[in-house]
């Protein structure tokens, strides 16, 4: 029995598993060092307390129990030998005949950011988000029971001004914002300062949606430094390329991703991001059975256009990884990559968002309800499914 391995029940995993489970021939393997998948989408709603943690996580174990010909394991990987068709983990080691690397990505972390570490956090993973929610929640009981506390500015950086700086921005503000005004405070606002290498927030979207985004953020009174880096962090302060210094008490990182460090060594080419290169098929030049997708990948339109790496193009990636092992398989022509994004959806705080759908503009309560079906459309079918798989594990270990 032909054995495919993914590795990550990242959307990209999960889109690759479920387009491969239809075939009862194959013996399917998922392995993630978490026994959940992270929809990561609202984890930075998580972040700013406008989602409970259970709405964020679907169970792997669950979901794989759904299929008769899906196993998986909870296993860290420790590297991967595609010379031997075998992955190296924590315990023992797992071979196969066909391999879908979908791991992801995690944040890439400033090089003097070791002074600053208990004080700062990425947003990539359920761990940093939960890390940054249980700050908003100590900061904001030590300003209720302490009226000195509360009097007191509180600044937070969050260097990188993309998708995922402004959403956690936008967000972090507008519920500061409500939670100052609910409660009647009388103290200093928080501040957040976001930090754009770039003459603009969002920079390379539509000059529409950047004036939008930028619009909404001096309105929730988040402070834009726009072409500037952060140059060095000394203690509690960052100096920015600029020389302008801005004292902090809290820093997330959101300037950029690479990939997992079980890939660092894979003998593969990469971009300088890390991301592997990879054909019009999605495989690992060379190794005709390795299929890279989602953020592991440096993903391209047929135009040869570089790709976000959007949960859109992980889904899109993980399922023609999976299309083509079957192709292979039946002794068929794989299909070539054809990958798009069809919309970007931008949290903005609160019930505002932004979409960009390419040929139409959408901003404020409608482009948040439109968000909010989206990712449900998502999520609902694959609890579901973990709802169903749950019952069966249940139903063995009686």
């Amino acid at each position: 029995m032909h054995h495919v391995l993914i590795l990550g029940g990242s959307y990209g995993g999960i889109a690759a598993m479920q387009r491969l489970s239809k075939y009862p021939g194959l013996k399917i393997t998922l392995i993630d060092q978490h026994p959940y998948h992270f929809l990561q989408t609202e984890g930075y709603e998580l972040i700013s307390n406008n989602t409970p943690f259970e709405d964020t996580i679907v169970s792997l174990p669950a979901l794989c129990a759904n299929y008769k010909n899906i196993t998986f394991r909870h296993q860290t990987i420790e590297s991967i030998d595609i010379e031997n068709n075998v992955i190296l983990l924590k315990e023992g080691e797992c071979k196969y005949d066909s391999l879908i690397i979908a791991l992801g990505s995690v944040t890439k972390r400033f090089p003097c950011d070791k002074n600053v570490y208990n004080y700062s956090s990425g947003a990539k993973s359920l761990r940093g988000a939960l890390k940054l929610n249980q700050f908003f929640q100590d900061e904001l009981y030590k300003r209720l029971e302490n009226a000195a506390h509360a009097k007191e500015n509180f600044n937070i950086i969050i260097g990188g001004a993309g998708l995922s700086g402004v959403e956690i921005a936008a967000g972090m503000q507008a519920f500061f914002n409500h939670y100052y005004r609910s409660n009647a405070l009388s103290c200093a606002k928080l501040q957040i300062h976001l930090i754009a290498s770039r003459e603009t927030v969002l920079h390379d979207m539509h000059p529409q949606i950047i004036k939008a985004t930028t619009a909404r953020l001096k309105k929730l009174q988040v402070k834009i430094h726009t072409q500037s880096r952060i140059a060095s962090i000394h203690k509690h302060k960052v100096i920015l390329t600029n020389n302008m210094e801005i004292p902090f008490d809290f820093m997330i990182f959101a300037g950029g991703t690479t990939t997992t460090p079980c890939l660092h060594t894979l003998n593969v080419e990469k971009n300088q991001k890390g991301q592997m290169i990879v054909d019009t098929y999605l495989r690992a030049p060379g190794h005709e059975n390795v299929y890279i997708v989602g953020d592991s990948a440096a993903l391209k339109d047929k135009k040869n256009n570089p790709l976000p790496p959007t949960a859109q193009t992980a889904m899109q990636s993980g399922e023609i990884a999976a299309k083509n092992i079957i192709l292979f398989l039946q002794n068929k022509t794989p299909k070539k990559a054809d990958m798009h994004v069809e919309g970007i959806a931008i949290a903005l705080g609160g019930t505002y968002a932004a979409i960009d759908l390419g040929f139409l503009r959408i901003y404020g309560y409608p482009a948040y309800l439109i968000k909010k079906i989206i990712e449900k459309l998502y999520k609902w079918p694959l609890w579901r499914l973990a709802s169903k798989g749950f019952r069966k594990i249940e139903t063995c270990e009686i």
